[in-house]
């Protein structure tokens, strides 16, 4: 497990921090090996819910085990482990009974992620599970998030999680059907999948009052635009973003009622909005390394929030300088 440090604000000093953290990102992102562009895989994916009727070849599933084998833990340091199991005739059923997507088609596998309940464990999860989704587009393998309670499932079964451990969601995998079909153009219209909430309401700087230009972010513009475009569940785009300096602040703004509360107490989903910041951290820490920008993610509450009512600090991005 990797450390991870609470840093503060030196207030005598604005955008320094007083302590370090011994998570190093660059190191992390160099073990992850791409052969395309981060933001044409950031583009290119899409939510994959049909697939060809054929299994991933074995050298494609060999990579792919390896590479999830390698994400073993996220910025926060939490212990992670992912699985790549094959689909059988039973995932089906499994997953209508569970009351996840009932338009997948014909995948080829899952990968599995297994957790412990932790601080942050969630955000570490969504990191490196979306590290695996775009390593899949890289080879031309497409995939579907499935978020839902799997801890009793044929999943749980294939995995085996010890006490503590949970699935909070598990990735369909398999190569992409030639055209959409019409199952797959239903599920992304419901979903909003085309659809983005404007950088304006994303972005912001010094204050929540004060909106964040493109030309402000420079370097950054980049990294934030694949951050509007990250998935996230029924796409709500939860987080939000707060530029002091150096400073990069992640903000989570729920879903009010989402999922709604009988839902979620019925199937026993993970906080969903939470994995879906893990994803947004992927996003905009592999895409500021491609544009030559460096840092370390840190706890470093602005106490802001009270300004903005429903939004909740989560983490903060300190860019090198």
């Amino acid at each position: 497990m990797g450390c991870y440090a609470i840093n503060k604000l030196d207030h005598e000093s604005p955008g320094k921090i007083k302590s370090e953290t011994c998570y190093n990102p660059t190191i992390m992102i160099q073990s992850k090996k791409f052969n395309t562009p981060i933001h044409e895989l950031i583009r290119q994916r899409y939510s994959c819910r049909t697939y060809k009727t054929e299994p991933i070849s074995s050298e494609d599933l060999s990579e792919l085990i390896a590479f999830s084998k390698s994400c073993k833990s996220g910025p926060s340091g939490n212990s992670l482990r992912f699985t790549v199991v094959t689909a059988s005739k039973e995932d089906a059923k499994s997953l209508k009974s569970l009351g996840t997507y009932g338009f997948i088609k014909d995948p080829a596998g899952f990968v599995i992620g297994v957790i412990q309940d932790q601080p942050r464990s969630l955000e570490d999860f969504g990191y490196q599970m979306e590290m695996i989704v775009l390593r899949a587009v890289d080879m031309g393998i497409g995939s579907c998030w499935l978020g839902g309670t799997y801890t009793k499932s044929r999943f749980a079964k294939l995995v085996k999680p010890e006490d503590g451990e949970t699935i909070p969601s598990v990735i369909s995998i398999g190569y992409p059907a030639d055209q959409q079909a019409w199952m797959d153009r239903i599920a992304r219209t419901t979903a909003g999948a085309d659809r983005r909430l404007p950088w304006q309401d994303l972005f912001f700087s010094g204050s929540f009052e004060e909106v964040l230009s493109p030309a402000e972010a420079g370097m950054y513009s980049e990294p934030l635009e694949l951050v509007r475009l990250a998935p996230s569940a029924s796409n709500k785009q939860p987080w939000r973003v707060l530029r002091q300096g150096n400073l990069w602040h992640f903000y989570l703004n729920r879903t009010k009622n989402y999922p709604p509360p009988v839902f979620d107490f019925l199937l026993g989903l993970a906080d969903l909005q939470r994995i879906d910041m893990g994803i947004a951290m992927a996003h905009f820490e592999l895409s500021a390394s491609e544009v030559g920008q460096s840092g370390k993610w840190v706890i470093n509450d602005p106490d802001l929030s009270r300004t903005k009512p429903g939004l909740e600090y989560n983490i903060t991005w300190v860019q090198n300088t």
